[in-house]
This record gives structure tokens, sequence and C-alpha cells, in this order.
């Protein structure tokens, strides 16, 4: 986590956040649809994000390979979640909704933004985080501690909770706003 936060806190990347929060109030306020994409545990991660932009007064889907979410618009916001960058039910999801309609933006997030899934990005966010492509020394202690992508995993949980923070206090809702929309979506 303290690698991520110097990463993060460096003015280039720290402007790539800025970006991500600046597309998500505008989606906010304007009432766009926000799509996201993800798959295994980053799905999870995305859905814990999902419920709380939907604290926030967001109309959310999670994307599926099911056809049981509205179509992709040009003022929606895409929002994709990889680790390795490469997930290929991911990669072929993402591909059918780009080709289909150019969303008001997407977003990335990933530890390898040279991907497809890093490069369709009109804001790309890099998370520092072992992933299941990276090469993991079996001697290693951490690779026991923290399997596969969960280093990513941990990172993006956390790096978008803050995110949810930065959005509430832009938009000035308190704990308790937030809590009255999660008691209505009970």
């Amino acid at each position: 986590l303290q690698d991520n936060m110097e990463h993060l806190s460096k003015t280039k990347h720290f402007e790539h956040t800025r970006k991500f929060i600046d597309m998500v109030y505008d989606g906010l306020i304007k009432k766009r649809k926000f799509f996201l994409l993800a798959s295994g545990r980053s799905a999870f991660i995305l859905q814990c994000f999902a419920t709380r932009l939907v604290h926030l007064g967001a109309d959310v889907f999670m994307v599926t390979n099911l056809g049981s979410i509205p179509a992709l618009s040009n003022d929606d916001i895409l929002i994709v979640l990889s680790g390795s960058g490469t997930t290929s039910i991911v990669v072929s999801l993402l591909k059918n909704y780009v080709n289909t309609a150019k969303p008001f933006g997407i977003i990335s997030i990933t530890s390898h933004p040279e991907t497809i899934i890093g490069r369709v990005g009109d804001v790309t966010i890099k998370l520092k985080g072992r992933t299941k492509r990276d090469k993991v020394d079996l001697h290693d202690d951490t690779a026991i501690l923290t399997p596969e992508g969960t280093m990513f995993e941990i990172a993006a949980f956390v790096y978008l909770d803050a995110i949810i923070a930065e959005l509430a206090i832009k938009m000035g809702k308190t704990n308790a706003d937030m809590l009255r929309k999660h008691s209505e979506t009970i």
C-alpha cells in the first residue's frame, strides 16, 4: 500500500486520479449511467465500488456476459478493473462495448497500462501490485501471504474507497446522507 501511495502521489499519476474523480463527479451530477466491467475477484472489488456509487446517487450496472443490462450510450461512463489488463472475458466484453457505442468516458484501472485494457482508457490508473501474469518467486514469503492478484485487489479496494470519499466531500454528502441511500437499497 505504501508503494501505491507514493506512486499515486507523483504529479503525473495524481493528475490521472484527479481526472478520474472529475469524470465520475460529472457523471454523478449529470445523472449518467455507470457501467462497471471486471471478472473474478476484481469484479467483487468493483461491486463494492458500485455499491458506494449507488449511495452517492448513481445509476450503476455491472457488466457481465448476460443480456440483462441496458445498452451503453455515448452519455455513459465505463469503468474497467483488471490487474493483468489481459483477462480474456473482460477484453472480449470491452471490445464488444466500445465497438457498439463510444461512451462519454472510459476509466481503466490496471497494473499494466500497456495492455489493451490500459490503452483503451480515456483515463488509465496504474496501481502497483502483483497480478496473475507477473512472475512469482515461489520462495518469496509474500507469495503465500498474498497469492496471485491479492496485492492488486487490496490496492484497488483502498484506492476506490478513497475515490468515493473524495466524491462525497466534493458533493457535500455526509455519512448520514449515504446511510439514507444505503437504507433505500435494502
